[in-house]
C-alpha cells in the first residue's frame, strides 16, 4: 500500500528505536524525488549525533554531511550515464567491498542503490549473496520507481516501503490489445514477427485518428467557452497539437509492452514453491507461464530492456515503428 513519507518514516524510526531494523528496504519512489529524499532522511536517522530519541536533528555535523552527500558511512551508487545500468564492476569493485568495511564513525553504514531496477543481472546476483549474509550494522536502501523489475529473490529479502502515489495502468482497449498481440506472438519466422509488428502499428494508426478527433473536440470546447476570443489554429499548429495528443496515447502501448515482459521476468525468476507476486496481466497468466518455462531469467531481463528500447527508438529517434517493432520482436518471445 502506498504511504505518506512521514508515515513510512515512523515505521523505520520505530524499528530503529526497538533495535529491530531489517538489513534492507526496497523504497518504491522516485530516486530523484520522494524515494531519494526518504533515503537521505533514513541516513540522518541512523547517523545523527543526537541518538535515536532525537534523530534526525538536522543540525549536527552528521546530519549536515548526509545532506551534502559527504558522510563517509553513506555510499550511493547509481547507473552509469552512458549505459544506464549498474554494472557488476561497480558492485563488486566498489559497493560491496565498502559494505563489509568497518564504519568510519563506529556506527551504522548505509548503502544506497538509486534506480535499483537498473541492476545488471550479474550485479543483482552479487547483491543477492550479500543480502543473504548481510554485514552487521549495515542497511541497504534500494530506491526505485519500478520495484516490479527487481528480481523476486531480491524483493523477498527486503522489506518494502511504498512511497508511490499509485500506478496508473495503461488505458483500455490498448492494454488488452497489446497483450493479445504478444500472447500470440511468435519469432518462428519473419512473417510471424511482421504480423505482430503490424498489429501494434495498427494501434498507432487508430490513435492518430483519435488524437485528431480529441484536438477538434478541445477546440470546439474552447470556442464555446469564449466565442469572441477564440482563434482557430492554422494547419501546422493543429498538426502539432494532434501529434502531442497522439504521443500521449501511444504511451499506453509502451507501458503495456513493458508490463508484459516484466510479468515474464517475474514468472521466469520465481523460485520453486515461492508465492507468486501480483502480475500486471493476470488474465494472461497461462500464456505468460508457458513462455516463462522456455525463457531463462537473464534473457527475460534483457526483454524488459528491449521493451524500453522500442519506446526510445520510436519516440526519441523518430524511427519507423513497424521497423522498430519488427527488429526487436525478432529476438523477443
Amino acid at each position: 500500500m502506498p504511504m505518506q513519507e512521514n508515515e513510512a518514516f515512523e515505521i523505520v524510526r520505530r524499528s530503529f528505536r526497538n533495535k529491530r531494523l531489517p538489513h534492507a528496504y526496497v523504497v518504491a519512489g522516485a530516486p530523484r524525488g520522494a524515494g531519494g529524499a526518504f533515503a537521505r532522511r533514513v541516513c540522518s536517522l541512523l547517523l545523527c549525533e543526537r541518538g535515536p530519541d532525537e534523530a534526525p536533528c538536522g543540525a549536527c555535523g552528521a546530519c549536515a554531511r548526509v545532506e551534502r552527500g559527504a558522510h563517509p558511512d553513506v555510499l550511493s551508487l547509481e547507473p552509469e550515464k552512458k549505459s544506464r545500468i549498474i554494472p557488476i564492476d561497480a558492485m563488486r569493485g566498489t559497493f560491496l567491498p565498502w559494505a563489509v568495511e568497518k564504519s568510519f564513525d563506529g556506527g551504522w553504514k548505509i548503502g544506497i542503490l538509486l534506480f535499483a531496477d537498473r541492476l545488471k543481472a550479474e550485479a543483482a546476483n552479487a547483491l543477492l549473496k550479500t543480502l543473504e549474509e548481510p554485514p552487521e550494522d549495515t542497511l541497504f536502501l534500494l530506491v526505485t520507481d519500478r520495484p516490479e523489475e527487481l528480481l523476486p529473490t531480491i524483493l523477498s529479502r527486503c522489506q518494502r516501503i511504498d512511497l508511490s502515489a499509485g500506478r496508473i495502468p495503461p488505458a483500455e482497449p490498448w492494454r488488452t490489445r497489446v497483450a493479445e498481440a504478444l500472447a500470440e506472438h511468435s519469432g518462428a519466422s519473419q512473417l510471424r514477427v511482421l504480423a505482430t509488428a503490424m498489429r501494434l502499428h495498427a494501434l498507432f494508426e487508430e490513435m492518430k485518428g483519435l488524437a485528431e478527433d480529441a484536438v477538434r473536440e478541445d477546440l470546439r470546447a474552447a470556442e464555446a467557452a469564449d466565442p469572441t476570443g477564440f482563434a482557430a489554429p492554422d494547419k501546422d499548429t493543429f498538426d502539432a497539437m494532434a501529434r502531442t495528443k497522439e504521443k500521449e496515447l501511444r504511451l499506453s502501448v509502451y507501458v503495456a509492452l513493458q508490463d508484459w515482459y516484466r510479468d515474464l521476468l517475474v514468472l521466469s525468476s520465481l523460485p520453486a514453491g515461492a508465492p507468486e507476486p501480483p502480475l500486471f496481466f493476470p488474465e494472461f497468466r497461462d500464456a505468460l507461464a508457458e513462455r516463462a518455462r522456455r525463457v531463462p531469467p537473464r534473457l527475460a531481463l534483457r526483454y524488459v530492456d528491449f521493451a524500453q528500447e522500442i519506446q526510445s527508438h520510436i519516440e526519441d529517434r523518430f524511427m519507423n515503428d513497424v521497423f522498430v517493432f519488427s527488429h526487436w520482436l525478432t529476438w523477443m518471445h
